[in-house]
């Protein structure tokens, strides 16, 4: 990629191209895409998704995203309360252990 590792740049390509790097990043990366041809691609596809998201986002009517509801609590499906260790999230295997209650290993 332009014979140099790109990779320290291309971790700010999405930042440059919504034009939030600032200072000598910026400049950094300017001057690593006047010599590389891959990067400048890349930036140009991500300069068309961050367009796209800006539109997409004014188009969006102005309207509010819907708030989600009330957290609604899962019923037992016709089950008792629970108690014991599967009241406590436990399993029987993790009480008594996969060898079962008294049984060594």
């Amino acid at each position: 990629m332009g014979g140099t590792d790109c990779g320290a740049y291309r971790i700010g390509l999405g930042v440059y191209a919504i034009g939030r790097l600032a200072g000598t990043e910026a400049d950094a990366l300017s001057a690593h895409l006047s010599g590389c041809p891959p990067c400048r691609d890349e930036l140009a596809r991500l300069r068309g998704v961050a367009e796209l998201l800006a539109r997409s986002a004014r188009q969006g009517n102005g309207a509010a995203p819907p708030r989600p509801g009330p957290v609604r609590k899962r019923g037992s499906a016709g089950r008792g309360p629970r108690t014991g260790a599967s009241g406590t999230g436990l399993s029987a295997s993790c009480a008594y252990g996969a060898a079962g209650p008294g049984r060594s290993r």
